[in-house]
Formats: C-alpha cells, sequence, structure tokens
C-alpha cells in the first residue's frame, strides 16, 4: 500500500508540474484581438523614435497573427570602436552597451516563456553568396524564442523599454531581423524537453524509494528469521 501511495505521489506531482509548465509556457489566449492592435500601436507611436512606415509595418504584421510561437532571426554587427555611453557620455565597449540592453529585455522575456534559441559568431567569410549588393561584416547571429505575439509586443512596450533599447542602437551599427516559424528542429525545445525530465527524474525517485523499502524489508525479514 505504500508503495502505490508513494507512486502516487511522485508521479502526481510530476503529471501537475508538467501540466504548469506547458500551460504556461505555450500561448493560449489566440491571436490578438483588434482591440489590442490598436491599444499596442497607440502606445508604441507615443514614442520619441517612432516611425510610420515602421508602424505600418508592425500593424501588419499584429494583423497577421496566427495565435503561435515564433522565432525572430536576428544578424548583427557592432561598432568597431567604442561608444558613448546612452546615460554617462563615457566611451563604452559596444558589447557591454549590448549586454545592458539584453539583461533589461531578456529578463523581461523570460517571464513570459520567450528565451534565447541560438547564439552563433561569424567565424569566416561569406560563402556561396550572391544576389545582393552589400555583405557587411556581419559578427554573430541570434534566435529568440517567442510564446506570441503578444508577449513581443508586452517586452517593447513595458515602461523600461525606451531606456533600455538607448543602449542598443548605441551599441549595434547595422542589423536586420524578422519573424520566422521553425519547420524543422534537430533538438528538443523546452515545450517538450522540461516534461521528458520532470517524468524522467520522477522515474528514478520511485525507483530510489521502492529500492529503499524493498531493502528494509529484506532487513526485517533477515532479522525474523535471525530471532526465530
Amino acid at each position: 500500500m505504500k508503495n502505490l501511495t508513494s507512486g502516487i505521489w511522485i508521479w502526481g506531482t510530476a503529471l501537475v508540474l508538467s501540466l504548469a509548465f506547458t500551460a504556461w509556457y505555450h500561448n493560449w489566449s489566440g491571436p490578438l484581438t483588434p482591440a489590442e492592435i490598436d491599444a499596442y500601436v497607440a502606445q508604441i507611436a507615443e514614442g520619441a523614435d517612432a516611425d510610420s512606415q515602421a508602424l505600418e509595418t508592425l500593424r501588419a504584421f499584429m494583423e497577421a497573427d496566427d495565435g503561435r510561437e515564433f522565432v525572430m532571426f536576428n544578424i548583427i554587427k557592432l561598432h568597431d570602436g567604442k561608444q558613448p555611453h546612452p546615460q554617462t557620455g563615457d566611451p563604452t565597449d559596444p558589447a557591454a552597451l549590448l549586454e545592458t540592453y539584453s539583461n533589461a529585455f531578456l529578463g523581461r522575456l523570460l517571464m513570459s516563456a520567450g528565451h534565447p534559441m541560438w547564439l552563433a559568431d561569424k567565424v569566416g567569410p561569406y560563402v556561396d553568396t550572391f544576389g545582393i549588393d552589400e555583405t557587411p561584416q556581419w559578427g554573430f547571429l541570434s534566435m529568440v524564442r517567442y510564446r506570441s505575439r503578444r508577449d513581443l509586443l508586452d517586452a517593447a512596450t513595458y515602461e523600461g523599454f525606451p531606456g533600455a533599447h538607448l543602449f542598443k542602437t548605441a551599441a549595434i551599427e547595422q542589423t536586420f531581423n524578422f519573424p520566422t516559424q521553425l519547420r524543422l528542429q534537430a533538438f528538443f525545445s523546452p515545450g517538450l524537453l522540461v516534461p521528458l525530465l520532470l517524468f524522467f527524474f520522477a522515474a528514478l525517485i520511485h525507483l530510489a524509494v521502492m529500492a529503499r523499502r524493498l531493502k528494509k524489508q529484506t532487513s526485517q525479514t533477515a532479522t525474523a528469521h535471525q530471532s526465530n
């Protein structure tokens, strides 16, 4: 009976944690509504660096929302030399400026199940590249997972973002980015990996509990035989 009770607790806990993580990691609110889109556009338009063309592009992106997760592809070239710090004006390494921005933005993003998926440095020349007029000396690329377009807009419109964004524009000389949706993934996403790990550890704990009780029962049986 004890083995059954402990098993229920162990596997029940793993199931509850897995369901809780799945509920948090995935978007259950559906696509953006027209009212939400208008509200986000109005909020972003209040910014000092708001651009009408950029707002139109952003609105089209929001109106095409399908409610699914997406991955933002970013390719970046930092400034070669030190740049003025947005707050102090002191010459500062661009990588340190970008780190300040990333710490502020990604901290907010992680709260809504967004996270980096890929970060890679450019380590060689362009290979089999054609059809473009300019080839900037890109430094690195990154791919960041968003639970939904709503989460991207929430991160971009929270009150601390304009100040943090100054560090990004100070650090980066050139960049382009666009949203993508994965067609093929050669590794587990956290949405699958975390539940699998929870059940794996539940199995290990259950086996350890059963082994401990079996050892105790064996010891008690041996002691009883010796007493007889």
